[in-house]
Parts: C-alpha cells; sequence; structure tokens
C-alpha cells in the first residue's frame, strides 16, 4: 500500500513538472533568445541550451542596444507613469466606493454595484469608438493624462468587486461600532481602524491595477498616436511591425525589460495578495 501511494505521487510530481515546464517553456525561450547574437537567435544550428558548447553566441549587447537604439527608455517611462497613476487614482475612488457598498444602505445600492460587476465582463473593444469620441473632444486624445484616466476608469469595477468583498466578510462591522463608541466619528474610524485592516486587500487590488495598467495596449493604442505618449506595451507592437528593426534578440530583450516591474511589483506585494484574496485581515 505504501508503495502504491508512494508511485502516485511520483506520477503526480512527474505530471506537475511537466505542466510547469510547458508553461514555463515560452519565458525560457524569450531569455534564451534575448542573450544571443542576431545571427544565432534566427539560426537553426544553435542549442536550444546555448551554455553548452555556443557560449561564443551569447551577449547583453540586445539588451543595451535596445536601450538606445529604440527610444526605449521614453516608452518605459511612460508606461511606469501610467501604470503608478492608475493604480494610485483608481485605489483613491474605489476604497471608499466599496466601502459604502459594504457598510452604507442607500438607494439604488444593488443596481450600481451590479452593473459596476457588470462593466468588468463587458468587452472593452465594443467601447473604444464612443470612448475615443468622448476623449477627442475633451482634449485628451495624444495625451498621458487620458489614457491614464481611461485605463483609471476600467479598473475601477475589479477594485471595487475586490474590495468591498473584503470589507463586507475580513471586518466585522463590531470593530467600527467599538470605534464608535471610543469617541471617534465614521471618517476617523474608517482611517485610523479600517484601512490598517485593509492593508492585504488593498495590496492585491494595487498588484491587480498596476498589471493592468502596465500590461494595457488597448486605450494606449486606441488614444495615442504620438511617439512621445506611447507606452512600451504598444511600442514593441510598432517595433515588431517595423522593417528597420526586425531583430528578434532586441525584440526579446525589450519584452524581458518589460516583464521585469511587474515581476518586482509582485514581489513587493505578494505577502498581501494571498490575505487579500483570502478574506482575512492583516494580522
Amino acid at each position: 500500500m505504501l508503495n502504491e501511494t508512494n508511485r502516485s505521487r511520483t506520477v503526480l510530481y512527474v505530471a506537475l513538472a511537466a505542466v510547469f515546464l510547458w508553461a514555463l517553456a515560452p519565458y525560457l525561450w524569450m531569455i534564451r533568445t534575448s542573450i544571443l547574437t542576431n545571427f544565432a537567435a534566427i539560426s537553426t544550428d544553435t542549442p536550444y541550451i546555448p551554455f553548452f558548447g555556443a557560449m561564443d553566441t551569447i551577449t547583453l549587447e540586445p539588451f543595451f542596444n535596445v536601450w538606445e537604439r529604440s527610444n526605449f527608455p521614453l516608452f518605459f517611462r511612460n508606461s511606469i507613469i501610467v501604470a503608478l497613476a492608475a493604480t494610485v487614482i483608481s485605489l483613491f475612488f474605489s476604497i471608499p466606493g466599496a466601502y459604502a457598498f459594504a457598510r452604507l444602505d442607500f438607494p439604488g445600492r444593488q443596481l450600481l454595484f451590479y452593473t459596476a460587476v457588470f462593466t468588468i465582463m463587458f468587452p472593452w473593444i465594443v467601447l473604444t469608438i464612443p470612448v475615443y469620441e468622448v476623449f477627442f473632444n475633451l482634449g485628451l486624445v495624444n495625451t498621458l493624462l487620458g489614457v491614464i484616466i481611461a485605463i483609471s476608469i476600467f479598473i475601477l469595477p475589479q477594485n471595487i468587486w475586490l474590495l468591498q468583498g473584503f470589507f463586507r466578510q475580513g471586518i466585522p462591522p463590531n470593530i467600527e461600532e467599538a470605534a464608535l463608541l471610543d469617541g471617534l466619528n465614521e471618517i476617523t474610524a474608517f482611517i485610523r481602524i479600517v484601512l490598517p485592516l485593509s492593508a492585504p486587500a488593498i495590496g492585491a487590488a494595487a498588484l491587480f491595477s498596476f498589471l493592468s495598467g502596465w500590461n494595457n495596449f488597448l486605450w494606449v493604442f486606441i488614444l495615442t498616436s504620438d511617439e512621445n505618449v506611447r507606452t512600451a506595451t504598444v511600442a514593441i507592437h510598432y517595433i515588431l511591425g517595423s522593417d528597420t528593426l526586425r531583430e528578434w534578440n532586441l525584440l526579446m530583450a525589450a519584452v524581458v525589460i518589460l516583464v521585469l516591474p511587474p515581476v518586482i511589483f509582485y514581489g513587493l506585494a505578494q505577502n498581501y495578495v494571498g490575505e487579500g484574496l483570502g478574506g482575512g485581515p492583516a494580522g
């Protein structure tokens, strides 16, 4: 019986390892291509693992070249500005909004909440033309401010849905009632008691907001045509379609650089994500 259990466990681990490697393969291939010379990146003679027998093809020059040749620092800076600003704005409005949905009883509360949740499932591509017309009339086309506002608006329902569930299930109302009995009003109780206890959920919402802002392609592509306000995700699209820079090692180096900030942000916020999604306050 013990041998049968060990055999089943071994099969399970092998299957999980195979699935993990299959999911990881595109990322490993991306990193592999980014550290090869341009000829080695497209050559069929280059080993799958160039560290074994093809060390002369390995170089870090693609990272330096893409940073110097394709105006990538500007695109990278724009991506950081857009992602951070959209995160801050969406959290600024979604935190009190979610708290109101979770704690207050006002006319139309359920209708407004389900309308917000419905927008999460609504395909954004359907709204491109009306959104462009509105932003064009407001003079927000080809501006970072317009991109930030558009992304913030479409991140907002996601954060409201996530945070209201935490406020409703993760923080008992009697905590606030005790704070009111101690002399605090509703606003000070929210700021001094509820917000610190909500750090896990806010951290999770901040992570998802940053990832949504950083990876967003649609609204940047629709609302910008000027290279000076282009983010890195859209810039890579134009670089890929350009005949002047069809160097796959540079493209993969650009993608690796583009992936690093979300990975770093997740590393900083991962302690909050599990607790925030689990509906429990910070301990």
